[in-house]
Parts: structure tokens; sequence; C-alpha cells
């Protein structure tokens, strides 16, 4: 049976112990976990022991790279697992770290999308169409974005998609009226607004041909 023949101080983190066994480096811990499952030099490990404390090790450093990650801004649940999976956890340890992330509450693609959304739409920076790509392209699910953006029709739409129309105007406007309308309209194209709004856009913003 596996021996716990030494247990060391990480130089990098005070809190954080070298585990070797059998004279060889097997595996890193935190104090809490030396605690939990009482370790110490000399301790005999059964296979099922030993895979409890690296599952409970791993799932701790899951939770802890997404508390880090959360602590910089929103993430979609995809984008959490995807940045997990770059780390190489196992696929349990990522769906127990998200499992309990959601049962707290700090893991919730609902309110990550209603929140992105009025972000988007309080700096004018996106129409309805992109806003969907967007989301979709974070992994949230269509049901979920759909909802997010169900009270976002063309008249949420107008006013944000005219306050830009304006500002793009004035820097086109030694340009020809044809070229003003092309490349306005391109501009609301790519920021995702609907082909309707556009239209009525252009015939506020640009003078009458």
């Amino acid at each position: 049976m596996p021996v716990i023949t030494d247990i060391k101080e990480q130089v990098r983190n005070k809190r954080r112990r070298s585990i070797f066994i059998d004279g060889e480096y097997a595996f890193g811990v935190s104090l809490d976990e030396v605690v939990a499952y009482r370790l110490a030099v000399g301790q005999e490990l059964s296979p099922e022991r030993l895979e409890a404390v690296i599952v409970a090790t791993d799932l701790r450093r899951a939770k802890e790279s997404l508390f880090r990650l959360l602590s910089l801004r929103a993430y979609s649940e995809a984008e959490l697992r995807s940045r997990l999976r770059a780390k190489q956890f196992a696929e349990e340890i990522i769906e127990r770290a998200l499992a309990d992330l959601r049962d707290s509450g700090l893991v919730d693609d609902r309110q990550f999308a209603e929140t992105f959304v009025r972000s988007r739409i309080s700096s004018g920076r996106s129409g309805r169409r992109r806003l969907e790509w967007e989301l979709r392209s974070r992994g949230v699910a269509p049901q979920v974005v759909e909802e997010s953006l169900a009270k976002l029709g063309e008249e949420s739409e107008y006013p944000l998609a005219l306050e830009v129309a304006q500002r793009r105007y004035e820097r086109l406007r030694d340009e020809a009226p044809e070229a003003q309308r092309r490349k306005i309209a391109l501009f609301l194209q790519r920021r995702g607004f609907a082909y309707e709004t556009i239209s009525r856009v252009l015939s506020t913003v640009l003078p009458p041909e």
C-alpha cells in the first residue's frame, strides 16, 4: 500500500503542501486537505483514499480557478468550462465545480445573458442580431438568448441605431450622399441592427435625396 514519506511546505504558497509517496512527489494539497484527511508522514493510503484526496484537491483547484475568473468579469458557463478544459482538469471535476457554483448562484447563464444585453445596450454598441450572435458564440442556450432579447424590439433598437448613425454621419459629411448611405448602412449592419431599423434611421439621418 502506498505510504506518505514526506510532506513539504511549498515555496510559492505557504498554505500548500507537497505530498511525497514512496519517496516521489505525488501531488499538492492545501492545509485544509491535510487536516481533513489527516495526512501525515508514515500514513498508508489505500487506492480509494488516495483517489478521494486527489479528487478533493482537483475540485478545490478548479473552483479557485473559477472564482478568480469571475472576480474579473462575468462569464457564461460554456466559457468557464472551456477555461477549465484549457487547464486540463478532468471532465468530472469540471462538471462538479460548475454544479457547485450553479447551486450557489455564481454561475447563471440567464443572469449572464441579461446583464450582457443591458451592458451592450447602455453603451449603444450593438443591435439585436449582433447581441444574439455574441451570446450564442459564448455558448448560451438558444432559449436563454431569446428570452434575454425578448423585450428588445425595433422601438428599443431605434434610439441606439440613430445615435450610432448620427455619430457616423458626422465623420462622413464631406462624402457623397450615396457613399454616406452605403457606409452608414454597412456600419449599422455590422453591429447587428435589423434591416427595418437601419432603413428608418437612414431616412432620419440623411437629407432627402
